[in-house]
């Protein structure tokens, strides 16, 4: 279940509150039913977003993407080319993707020191760790970049790069930037 809650931060403030935690002063309430909403879904309007990191069944595994959600890709975000690629011959490699085209991306792996082209089920998004640059790879703001500054349980709290607001996404929702992304 993807979803995101807007954090606002007062000075003085201690600490960045966490997804699990009762409402408090620094959050913004939900909106009501129905609303374009920041924060959880509220019971019978959940909206299941797929992830790059799910299995059918919705239960998060980082080493098997979501054949449904084939839409992930983006210039720019750090992979691991899985045993469906060239025979298997490169399972586990590192690489980037350099460009998207439709269903098809150009992949640079660094092993190989050239570029592939590949699906989406080819491969998988790294997952980001702390300080880590990041991209938004699902839902409403996908394309957005940031910083993961904290990972809870399975929440990542980010600082957008434009607002410099932090933000706290399901860490599957988020892909590494590699550091040949201009």
């Amino acid at each position: 279940q993807w979803y995101q809650r807007r954090v606002v931060i007062r000075p003085g403030s201690p600490s960045v509150p966490s997804p699990a935690s009762p409402a408090s002063p620094y959050t913004e309430p939900s909106p009501s039913p129905g609303a374009s909403s920041l924060g959880p879904p509220s019971p019978g309007s959940e909206q299941s977003v797929p992830s790059p990191y799910s299995t059918s069944s919705g239960a998060p595994s980082p080493m098997t993407p979501q054949t449904a959600n084939e839409n992930w890709p983006l210039p720019g975000i750090e992979v691991v080319m899985l045993d469906s690629f060239e025979d298997g011959q490169y399972i586990g490699q590192p690489g980037y993707i350099r460009a998207v085209s439709g269903m098809i991306s150009t992949v640079w792996l660094y092993e190989e020191e050239r570029e592939f082209e590949c699906q989406s089920y080819q491969m998988k998004p790294v997952v980001p760790k702390k300080q880590d640059k990041v991209v938004i790879i699902t839902g409403n703001r996908r394309g957005n970049y940031g910083q993961l500054i904290n990972i809870d349980n399975d929440d990542g709290i980010v600082k957008a790069d434009k607002s410099l607001e932090l933000r706290i996404l399901k860490l599957d929702s988020l892909a590494k930037l590699s550091t040949h992304h201009n």
